[in-house]
């Protein structure tokens, strides 16, 4: 085995000895391995001796009088041609490009902030902006048209197409020496021609070899050069650009000039020398580039440092801080700035000048004279604006549909200023009045159509008011369009969902009446919405003595003035007057004067919203709305009240903040006590009571007084209403509710033989948690009777035989633990503990 092996590697070691001989002898696979397309190799042994061969072969060729029968020679490109042998390495990164690791933001020049603290704010370098990211917009693109001008040089792309009689496809790269490689012509200069000249320059050359030929040429890729850029420059250093590029892309490429930097005096110095002084202003400002020049590889682009400078702010177009020429006036910064603005004030101009170590201010009258006034290195120039005054005008505002300033004429009055009063209805008036109908109200509707939220406000809005030749609207219709929200959230019940019964639902909503009175406040905003509320007695005139500037208030009545045409209301105004109109909610009226709007539904014959007249009570609403219908319970009927809400609201909330503070300082007090490993929950437990009393919502019930037996009108309190108001008058119930910790919570048929104490028997109290002794029964008209106040010692568990009547509930509460008994269990039994071993100890010292 062993000799097998070292026979197999001996002849492995005579195989290799004998191709690499033959490997290193063949100049074609040396010509393979280099690529001689590439100007860097064409000089190189390996590629001139592969073209010496091929030039050999091509001249032991015969070519025989080129007649039509014979075919004409093809010139082609060498295969080992690849014309992205320029882009396989990517260019170095300008220092422009490189990422700026933690680069702290360049400080502002002293005269910059020093404008800045004049003018009161800071202005700009005027050009630096367009240097803040270098816009890829202004470099050059190699594919773009070549002109007649550009100059070919090493690096640069041939394209040349032949036909006649002889053809050629050639892509050819100018080497280092400036030469071109056409095949069966040689090598033909063409660094330093202008691109305009290659075409007869190749076809000369050509026309030595061939005869009877067209010949078309190209620039295809673009060589790279290499420019310096130094003085005050943003990024100075070496950059590799197009050799299309011209002074502006260079510039641009580079980042621009420093703040420090000068912008009107940009150099490009070329073999010691300076080829053009650029002004960059005069291509901001003017678009005018005719000093640009395209760079050369070498070049240098000098930018000095900045010149004198001059700001200019206030009512210019372009307020900025420009660099100055010489002999520069007043005239031609205006120039640079856009000239005035529309809003200057052309009577005069300011400047801050330096004058002997300090600084003064100038005031020159706008003329042509100030304009050729010639400015100094760091002057300010300040330009004011008008003053934003109207003169002969009144101005009319607030609750009218035109507000806006008028013409004041002498002898101008009120009523020419508000001839009627269709002149104080406001556009909002009329726009929620356009939308009371929409066009959606009158098509046919498309079942299983997906309808959009407005759509079904629209038809509901459309619904709330029938002409039924009364001036009420319908609650249920009202409730069914305050109930959009709620139908739109019913539609998203997921698959999993169970929807409410219609029981279910009649509970919430009616819940919801009674728990959100904010209902009430939305059906009169709704109808106030329609209605003008025009504050009829009081309007304003404000006036300005143009003398001591002091201001004054003139009262008026619009009343007088529009509507009764009373002439002493109607008063005389004067220039610069302001009229104020208010609506009764900019400014409380007095309830008399005030548009109040109640609700009554139920068990009345005509339910609805109705205006209140001027101190009308309870009685008075109930008889505009037909009396009590046969089925109505007096009993039950529930007051809503807004501004009762509010007071209760209030309180509820000042309880919580209350309990809060004392749950505070219980904790402290428990924390510093023995027992403070029962914090957590005892803190647990009062934190979820105080959750539930910040979620309490005040009702805004008013308790009416009245009794079970009372059937008519004469049985409600004569108690004025107030805006805002419902009142919900119920059918008579037939059940009896016990809710809270009971076994069996719900309504029970009501029985006049059953007391507080059999319905309880119903429900199945007596639960481990129910305090009983805090139960409480809230009575149809919203009396609250609790048991710790009807039992007693003498008189026994009179909550039990408590009389009940149709409607009431029955609440049964939970009983909190507190631990108090535990806690004092514990505490007897150490000090019983003590006492013992106390006895024991005097026992045995005390014989």
């Amino acid at each position: 085995m062993m000799q097998k092996s070292r026979l197999l590697a001996a002849f492995f070691i005579v195989s290799v000895g004998i191709c690499l001989p033959q490997s290193s002898n063949d100049p074609l696979s040396q010509s393979a391995g280099s690529d001689c397309s590439d100007p860097a190799r064409a000089g190189t042994p390996e590629c001139t001796a592969a073209q010496a061969q091929r030039s050999g072969s091509t001249q032991g060729r015969e070519y025989p009088s080129l007649s039509p029968s014979v075919a004409p020679p093809v010139l082609r490109t060498s295969p080992d041609f690849s014309s992205d042998q320029q882009t396989q390495s990517l260019p170095p990164l300008n220092p422009s490009q490189l990422p700026q690791r933690n680069a702290v933001p360049r400080p502002e020049t002293e005269f910059q902030q020093m404008v800045a603290d004049t003018v009161g704010r800071v202005l700009p370098l005027f050009g630096q902006s367009y240097f803040s990211q270098a816009p890829s917009t202004f470099a050059p693109i190699d594919r773009m048209q070549v002109s007649d001008d550009y100059i070919l040089g090493p690096g640069d792309e041939l394209q040349i197409r032949i036909w006649g009689q002889v053809e050629a496809d050639l892509r050819v790269i100018v080497d280092r020496s400036g030469q071109i490689y056409i095949p069966q012509v040689g090598e033909v200069s063409v660094a330093g021609l202008h691109y305009g000249e290659l075409e007869q320059h190749l076809k000369q050359e050509i026309s030595k070899v061939f005869k009877n030929f067209n010949i078309t040429a190209s620039v295809g890729r673009l060589r790279s050069i290499q420019v310096v850029v130094v003085g005050e420059a943003r990024y100075p250093g070496t950059y590799t650009i197009s050799s299309l590029s011209t002074l502006v892309n260079a510039i641009f490429a580079s980042g621009g000039p420093a703040p420090q930097g000068s912008l009107r005096h940009v150099q490009v110095r070329r073999d010691g020398a300076t080829i053009t002084d650029f002004d960059f202003y005069d291509l901001l400002l003017k678009g005018d580039k005719s000093k640009d020049v395209r760079l050369q590889p070498g070049d240098v682009l000098f930018i000095p440092h900045i010149g004198p400078q001059a700001a200019i702010a206030g009512s210019v177009n372009m307020p900025a801080i420009y660099e100055l020429k010489e002999n520069s006036t007043l005239n031609d910064l205006l120039e640079m700035a856009g000239d005035l603005s529309t809003v200057a004030d052309s009577s005069k101009i300011s400047i801050d000048r330096f004058a002997n170590l300090s600084r003064k201010t100038l005031e020159f009258p706008f003329d042509p004279q100030s304009r050729s006034l010639p400015l100094k290195d760091g002057d300010i120039v300040r330009v004011s604006s008008i003053i934003p005054r109207f003169d002969d005008t009144v101005t009319l505002r607030g609750h009218v549909s035109n507000p806006g300033r008028y013409p004041w004429k002498p002898g101008m009055r009120v009523r020419d200023l508000i001839p009627d009063s269709a002149a104080l209805l406001t556009r909002r008036y009329w726009r929620e009045r356009a939308a009371i109908v929409t066009g959606r109200s009158t098509e046919y509707p498309v079942r299983g159509a997906p309808r959009s939220q407005q759509d079904v406000v629209d038809s509901s809005r459309n619904d709330i008011f029938h002409d039924d030749g009364t001036d009420t609207a319908r609650p249920s219709d009202l409730g069914a369009a305050s109930q959009v929200a709620g139908g739109a959230g019913a539609a998203s019940l997921k698959p999993g969902d169970q929807k409410p019964s219609d029981a279910q639902q009649r509970s919430q909503s009616s819940d919801e009446n009674s728990a959100n009175p904010n209902m009430v406040r939305n059906v009169a905003e709704d109808v106030r919405r329609y209605s003008p509320e025009i504050n009829w007695d009081y309007a304003i005139i404000q006036r300005v003595n143009p003398v001591d500037l002091s201001s004054k208030l003139i009262w008026m009545s619009p009343r007088k003035a529009i509507l009764e045409h009373d002439e002493s209301s109607n008063l005389e105004l004067q220039a610069g007057d302001i009229v104020t109109i208010f609506s009764q909610r900019d400014i409380s009226v007095p309830q008399a004067s005030r548009s109040q709007y109640v609700i009554v539904e139920g068990e009345v014959m005509r339910p609805g919203v109705y205006k209140l007249e001027t101190n009308e009570t309870l009685r008075s609403v109930l008889q505009r709305a037909g009396g009590l219908s046969p089925n109505s319970y007096v009993y039950g009927t529930q007051l809503i009240r807004e501004s009762a809400r509010i007071k209760e609201q209030k309180s509820l909330d000042e309880l919580a903040r209350t309990m809060e503070v004392q749950i505070r300082q219980s904790a402290l007090s428990v924390a510093a006590s023995s027992q403070s490993g029962e914090l957590p929950q005892m803190l647990a437990a009062q934190e979820a009571i105080l959750a539930q009393l910040h979620n309490a919502r005040a009702s805004g019930r008013v308790a009416l007084p009245v009794k079970p037996s009372d059937h008519d009108l004469t049985a409600f309190p004569d108690i004025a209403m107030e805006d805002n108001d419902r009142l919900t008058i119920p059918r008579v119930p037939s059940t009896v509710s016990v809710v809270g910790n009971v076994y069996s919570p719900g309504s029970f048929i009501f029985q006049t033989r059953n007391s507080t104490g059999s319905y309880l028997d119903m429900a199945g109290k007596g639960k481990p948690q129910s305090d009983l002794k805090h139960a409480f029964v809230l009575r149809a008209n919203g009396v609250v009777v609790a048991a710790n106040n009807v039992n007693g010692v003498f008189v026994g568990g009179r909550f039990d035989r408590l009389r009940l009547y149709p409607g009431d509930q029955i609440v049964v509460p939970y009983k909190l633990p507190t631990g108090a008994f535990v806690r004092g269990l514990r505490d007897w039994s150490q000090i019983i503990s003590q006492l013992a071993v106390t006895g024991v100890v005097l026992s045995t010292v005390i014989p």
